[in-house]
């Protein structure tokens, strides 16, 4: 791990140096004659409706091509849920609740209904995981009379009125599953106002083991490796699912990545992690970036270095970044961003990461990007 000093000047250096700030001129748009043909997958928002279009690269430009899946109506209250390959929404409406999902690998979307027996209004969910099989609903209700009542429901993907329920002791906040376990960080709010770590056997539904994470551990993610991120403000945990083995991570003052509070995110091959960073006092607050966990160190991309007042305000009209993604075959980051003013319109810029920084392209869209998948 790097020292304390040494984190906050590569921070620093990559934020500021290796993003160099446009002039009025317009920046040349590369064409690489080399590209692989890569399809990217785009969820895209448009009147509370979630619609999934393909997105190809053509001869000189990317264009949309067919809608591939529609979500339909998602509430604004939806929880998400996303993985490498998918990505997926619980919600309810007139008090039934449906889980709905679409796997990038299989293209296929597919729609379930849960709680069926039971009044979902009478239900709090807080978090949802599921893998190929099961689904994983963390909730609390009320009981009369009683303290409330804190359960992860695991139930069949295929059969959803097959399913078991774990009882909790303290209030779950998220669920990740890796390597035959369920993590269910929760927080103790009536006492100590901390958090743990409960770890439940898939093979049992037993638990197994609750590790107390102190305050602030906030998110869990899971990496290419199946390890567990424990996200805190000011640092992360990285547990072995196996061993349960934990390594510390510290960022110095003022060098947080900050994905602790991003709405979407992705992780490539090697681990590096592409995510929305807030920055206060930038023309656009919420920007793309990138965190290395080998190195611990963050890349942010500023849009008003590298994109012309001109370009920001009037041409793309930059409101927020909203997805981002990376294609590895061409050395793209995509970034999906909302348009300021204009209804539920947005686009994907392409750029190439640092340290070889290039502006490559963008594309509109009929729709605000909420996750993007490289096929």
């Amino acid at each position: 791990m790097k020292t304390y000093n040494f984190v906050a000047y590569f921070l620093l250096a990559f934020s500021f140096v290796a993003c160099e700030k446009s002039t009025d001129e317009q920046p040349e748009e590369i064409v690489i004659e080399t590209d692989i043909a890569v399809d990217y997958t785009v969820f895209l928002e448009a009147n509370d409706n979630i619609n999934a279009a393909v997105v190809s690269m053509g001869q000189d430009n990317l264009v949309v091509g067919e809608e591939v899946a529609s979500f339909g109506l998602i509430p604004a209250n939806a929880i998400k849920f996303k993985s490498s390959s998918s990505l997926g929404y619980y919600y309810t409406a007139n008090c039934e609740a449906s889980l709905q999902w679409y796997n990038a690998e299989e293209k296929l979307s597919k729609k379930i209904q849960v709680f069926t027996d039971d009044n979902a209004c009478d239900i709090n969910v807080v978090a949802v995981a599921y893998d190929e099989i099961d689904m994983f609903i963390a909730y609390e209700r009320d009981l009369l009379g009683k303290d409330k009542h804190f359960v992860v429901r695991r139930g069949s993907l295929n059969n959803p009125e097959n399913y078991a329920e774990i009882t909790l002791n303290n209030k779950p906040v998220d669920v990740v599953a890796s390597s035959n376990k369920l993590f269910v960080l929760t927080l103790n709010e009536f006492v100590s106002n901390e958090y743990h770590l409960t770890i439940i056997d898939l093979n049992s539904n037993d638990v197994l083991i609750t590790l107390d994470l102190g305050y602030d551990a906030l998110r869990l993610f899971k990496n290419n490796s199946d390890q567990i991120i424990v996200s805190y403000p000011e640092l992360h945990t990285t547990i072995d699912p196996i061993t349960l083995d934990k390594t510390y991570t510290t960022y110095g003052e003022d060098t947080a990545p900050g994905f602790i509070n991003t709405n979407d995110f992705f992780m490539d091959g090697n681990g590096k992690f592409y995510f929305q960073k807030n920055m206060q006092g930038a023309n656009i607050t919420e920007v793309p970036a990138t965190y290395d966990f080998e190195k611990n160190s963050t890349v942010v991309y500023l849009y008003e270095n590298f994109l012309s007042d001109a370009e920001l305000n009037v041409k793309f009209n930059i409101a927020n970044t909203t997805a981002i993604a990376y294609d590895d075959k061409n050395n793209y980051i995509l970034v999906g961003y909302e348009k300021n003013g204009s209804g539920d319109n947005g686009g994907i810029l392409r750029i190439t990461p640092s340290p070889d920084f290039e502006f490559v392209d963008n594309i509109d869209l009929s729709g605000i990007p909420q996750t993007i998948f490289i096929d």
